[in-house]
């Protein structure tokens, strides 16, 4: 099989997020730009240039109803998610190009082969108490952390890419360390119930009661994607790479939140992209 090139790849995304996007359009599904694409778009109007993926994020009764819709719409995409899904293995939802093969390095054998992607998030409601909204998202780290060493491979850590933290070699010395242990002590967890329980949990906070919302399933790096609720009630065109998508009106504080003083890019070092995967054309 022919390997894509980085810049294939990310044609190959950049075709499945206007399908994607087409797709919620006709259908009034919301959706909007996220994490470190929302920040793509802001920065550098496309793609980070050494980054390499995409992500977008949906209310949750919007979430759901895509991930019951969507297959069927384009023969040439499947999307995947624990509610269409029985043997998913994450917390969040995918679609891929069944044109692909990508191979996942740092994932188990059964877990290892997808094709190459775009990622999609529930955005649900937190609590409006502070200290229950901390805990919430602390148990939420603690359930993705033991839900993802059940489905890791031992393999070495690597640290997001837009980082700025200092020492990143020895924390991730560190952090490879620790992830061998916990892949070790969750070696016999089911996967998919510990994803079931951190959805089941975050869709106990309705957005419409809630003052802020999140992507509570999926808390990396203890960085909180969170935002206002009227963010996701007014929307804003976004350029990204060719074509406008959808991005909500507060991005600079969603942005601020989740990688701090986000127009000033990492320093060159760690300008490197924090996944661990190949991806083919299928023959």
């Amino acid at each position: 099989m022919k390997e894509l090139t980085i810049e294939e790849l990310k044609e190959v995304e950049l075709n499945i997020l206007k399908d994607v996007a087409k797709f919620c359009e006709i259908n009034k599904i919301q959706y909007f730009l996220c994490g470190g694409t929302l920040l793509g778009a802001i920065r550098h109007k496309g793609f980070i240039p050494w980054d390499d993926d995409i992500d977008i994020a949906m209310p949750r009764a919007d979430y759901e109803r895509f991930f019951k819709l969507y297959n069927g719409n384009n023969s040439r995409y499947k999307a995947d998610s624990l509610e269409n899904n029985n043997n998913w293995h994450m917390s969040f939802g995918r679609v891929g190009d069944i044109n692909t093969v990508l191979y996942e390095h740092t994932l188990k054998n059964k877990y290892k082969k997808y094709h190459a992607f775009i990622d999609i998030f529930p955005v649900d409601g937190l609590p409006n108490n502070t200290i229950k909204k901390k805990l919430l998202l602390l148990t939420q780290k603690f359930l993705g952390i033991i839900g993802n060493s059940s489905a890791f491979s031992y393999t070495p850590s690597k640290h997001f890419s837009d980082s700025k933290e200092n020492n990143i070699e020895l924390k991730n010395k560190i952090r490879t360390y620790v992830k061998y242990i916990l892949i070790t002590l969750c070696k016999g967890l089911n996967t998919q119930k510990i994803f079931s329980l951190v959805n089941s949990i975050s869709k106990r906070y309705k957005i419409d009661t809630s003052d802020i919302i999140g992507l509570t399933v999926y808390v990396w790096n203890w960085k909180f994607e969170i935002l206002n609720k009227s963010s996701i009630h007014s929307y804003v065109e976004l350029p990204f790479e060719d074509t406008y998508f959808l991005g909500p009106k507060g991005y600079a504080e969603y942005l601020e939140n989740t990688f701090g003083d986000y127009m000033i890019p990492p320093p060159e070092e760690r300008r490197v992209s924090h996944h661990n995967f190949n991806v083919y054309w299928k023959e």
